[in-house]
């Protein structure tokens, strides 16, 4: 029995991750680098020695500095760019008369590809992945020359940082000549119950044998636990046609259902026969789960009411750029979790496929997103959106459809022509006509073909009809809170809107067919008489709400910031107050937190000139007790408790009550002494949970709080490390001072951070300042074993040491 189950195990853990052909290989490493213009570059006999040696995902802009004049707030300030990547390889004897491709998730942006100095292709849009065949020009035991350009010096392309580059994974795929096409299978789970679930598997088989010939596909459905529950085998005899498409349909028994809870994974393993040769294997990861959307009670899962809850995730990593690694996006996501999320929403553009990957294994609910704007923007402008959308959309779809994590297709964002706006380069007027309605009804229809199993939405912007806006009408709000849905909102399964929660309970009462979304939110603070999003419409008909954001992420910033960081995580990926508001709202276990208002004027005055539209924000908040006596502190407890009593050194400053249904803070008003200040949360008259600020003493050492001890050997794994200056007892000590990292063994620093939002140091580097106390340093592992010593040093203390181990583990 153990044998037994050690293979299932090991089925299992290669399974993880993969849902494309065996023969696929990651082609990551020892990549040639260099920026700008390299004539000639593309030739095969080119002089690279000099280029710098990079392992992808990478991106080239983020060690950039930062260049008010020159670059965007868009882009964080950092540079628009263009770039070079070459790598060699060679293909053996037993790959001769075999079909071999490169797959590259995503380059950004405007890449051409030579194999051998033969141009494969161009690729405008740097979201979408894209495949070529290179088998009429490789070599078999002679060195074959890769080579990609990227040209990322239009700026706007994006309204955020896009990073540039190669920054998702490649993949080299070698086949026989009878294979499943690219993306070309696609599961469905049409009926499901307890009982028993229906599964049916479409695959797309390519022949390019040269000879007509009889193809069997045998398919093996694997549960969780990686033991065979379904089997079937199919057989045509392929002639006059290239490709095939094969439908085989499985039941299953007391199917392990995939939730936000017990996210259980299914595999498909198919092996494909030739005249009775065998090609090779293809495995699919997909969920057995059953989405249903009622107007009365929003979202179903499994035939259970669930709320979808999170914030939105923008592609890029923080002070990591835009590189896609699947543990940064695995640490980002933990934290989520941790706080009460069950749910992102993945704007604006396609997102990473590891990422993706993760949403599947850890039971997040995924609402997944194609366009912003529906212009040329992601095409720099070369290109009509019109003519490319079909096309991009069948990427799009078919490269995720099989994602359980998915439960709702978004085509757009906030599009221009919902505003009777039109892309001034490609269209007229008339375009905007009938207010995006009449483009979103095609998006809609074609995606249904493609994949049925799913609704569609789109986020409108919040605005009523004929772009009627809240912000024009605070004089007349009774008036316009009668206003009337825009035309889009009529014309898609499920109305995704931003900002608009406070129109939901009415549009429910005189629409009652429709389905809402709150797409992106806010806190509302300081606008006009709106409440904090999650506390404006009743939640037992809406399908979901999203914070706007998740986590701090690059662009849209105005100087001196570089970032977004009104998030639930800032970019030091600590929890913000808006973070510990939202996980109030979104946890039945006890919260409370408790922090200072910023009493500093000049501080103070800074963020509120900063930020002219304050909805999207919270209070500048201080995590210390490190004050002046007798200093007037505005405290704030945040919970979700009926009572919070306040102690300070012991004395009762008496208890306060949370009343139901308001924001989920209480306000004091204390004079500061030195000592300890204590908040305690009740229930039901019982303590259930408290929380404490303690005055600090002078800095007697830096702590290095890493995340994990062990790293994989793979050049992509990463530690966070939280750094802190801590008096004598341990406590954080709010000073601002620079710290000093060096690494030895096999890792670099991938980024460093702090809570400055006004900070102008950059996110590499070998340095970083303490903000009240703490900062943050991120390393990468390269793909050699050994052991990683990060040193950590500042004037007037000793350094500090962080030894981690590093092993090669199973490569995906």
């Amino acid at each position: 029995m153990k044998k037994i189950y050690l293979c299932a195990f090991l089925f299992v853990f290669c399974m993880l991750n993969t849902a494309y052909s065996q023969s696929r290989q990651l082609f990551n490493a020892d990549w040639k680098f260099a920026l700008h213009e390299q004539e000639g570059a593309e030739a095969p006999d080119f002089n690279d020695k000099n280029w710098s040696i990079v392992n992808v995902p990478h991106d080239a802009s983020i060690k950039g500095e930062f260049d008010k004049k020159n670059s965007t707030s868009g882009n964080g300030y950092l540079p628009f760019q263009q770039g070079w990547y070459r790598k060699s390889f060679m293909l053996s004897e037993q790959d001769k008369g075999k079909k071999v491709f490169i797959n590259f998730e995503g380059v950004y942006r405007d890449s051409k590809v030579w194999i051998n100095g033969e141009l494969l292709g161009r690729n405008l849009n740097g979201y979408l992945g894209f495949e070529y065949d290179l088998t009429p020009y490789v070599q078999v035991g002679q060195e074959n020359v890769i080579v990609v350009h990227y040209d990322n010096r239009k700026k706007r392309t994006s309204r955020w940082y896009t990073g540039e580059g190669i920054y998702r994974d490649v993949w080299l795929r070698i086949e026989n000549p009878v294979y499943v096409a690219n993306h070309g299978t696609y599961v469905t789970t049409p009926f499901v119950s307890k009982e028993k679930a229906k599964v049916t598997l479409e695959t797309e088989i390519i022949n390019e044998a040269g000879k007509d010939g009889e193809i069997t596909l045998e398919t093996q459905i694997y549960n969780p636990s990686g033991v065979v529950v379904a089997s079937k085998t199919s057989v045509v005899y392929l002639q006059f046609f290239k490709t095939h498409k094969f439908h085989q349909e499985f039941q299953i028994s007391n199917p392990e259902l995939w939730d936000t809870e017990t996210p259980n994974l299914y595999y498909a393993k198919t092996k494909i026969h030739f005249n009775g040769e065998i090609q090779g294997d293809y495995n699919t990861r997909f969920g057995i789960r059953d989405i249903e959307f009622v107007p009365d009670r929003g979202l179903l899962l499994n035939g259970n009411k669930v709320f979808a809850q999170g914030g939105n995730f923008h592609h890029d990593l923080g002070c990591l750029g835009a590189v896609a690694l699947k543990e940064g996006y695995r640490y980002r996501l933990q934290q989520l979790k941790d706080m009460g999320s069950n749910s992102i929403r993945l704007s604006h553009n396609p997102h990473a496929r590891v990422l993706l990957e993760l949403c599947d294994e850890m039971g997040i609910l995924v609402i997944s997103e194609s366009y912003d704007k529906w212009t040329s923007q992601y095409y720099g402008g070369e290109v009509a959106f019109r003519d490319v959308w079909k096309t991009d959309m069948e990427r799009f779809i078919k490269r995720d459809r099989n994602h359980p994590s998915i439960y709702l297709w978004s085509v757009g964002n906030e599009v221009s022509k919902q505003r009777k706006m039109f892309d001034k380069k490609f269209e007229t007027e008339a375009d905007g006509a009938y207010q995006g309605a009449d483009v979103l009804k095609e998006l809609v229809a074609y995606v249904h073909e493609l994949d049925p199993s799913r609704k569609v939405t789109a986020a409108l912007f919040p605005g009523r009809k004929d772009d009627n806006l809240e912000w024009n009408n605070w004089d007349n709000h009774d008036e316009f809170m009668k206003t009337l849905p825009p035309a889009m909102a009529f014309n898609m399964d499920v109305v995704s809107w931003n900002y608009t929660g406070n129109f939901f309970d009415i549009d429910h009462e005189k629409y009652p067919q429709m389905l809402f979304i709150a797409s992106e939110t806010a806190t509302n603070l300081d606008f006009g008489n709106r409440k904090i999003s999650m506390l404006e419409f009743d939640k037992s008909y809406v399908v979901g709400h999203y914070y706007w954001a998740a986590s701090s992420y690059l662009g849209e910033s105005v100087w001196p910031n570089k970032s977004w960081e009104r998030s639930f995580y800032g970019m030091d990926e600590q929890m913000t107050p808006i973070g510990h508001i939202y996980q109030a709202l979104y946890s039945e276990d006890p919260k409370l937190k408790l922090l200072v208002k910023e009493p500093d004027t000049l501080k103070y005055k800074a963020w509120e000139n900063h930020y002219d539209n304050k909805r999207w924000s919270w209070y500048p908040m201080l995590n210390h007790w490190n004050f002046s006596a007798d200093d007037l502190l505005e405290i704030q407890t945040i919970t979700n408790c009926d009572e919070v009593e306040l102690l300070l050194n012991g004395k009762s400053l008496g208890s306060k009550t949370l009343a139901q249904g308001e924001e989920p803070v209480l306000y004091w008003d204390v004079n500061h002494k030195e000592g300890e200040l204590i908040a305690i949360g009740k229930r039901n008259n019982k303590i259930v949970v408290r929380d404490t600020l303690v005055t600090a003493s002078k800095p007697a050492l830096i702590k290095l709080s890493p995340n994990k001890t062990e790293l994989n050997a793979d050049g992509a794994d990463l530690v966070y490390i939280q750094v802190s200056l801590r008096d004598k007892a341990g406590h954080i000590v709010p000073e601002n001072q620079l710290i000093q990292f060096s690494v030895n063994g096999p890792a670099s620093i991938a980024g460093v951070a702090n809570s400055d939002v006004f900070s102008d140091e950059s996110w590499q580097g070998n340095s970083r300042s303490t903000t009240n106390g703490t900062c943050l340093v991120v390393l990468r592992t390269t793909t050699d074993v050994g052991t990683i010593e990060l040193s950590a040093k500042t004037n007037g203390l000793k350094s500090a040491k962080l030894v981690l181990d590093v092993t090669k583990k199973k490569s995906i």
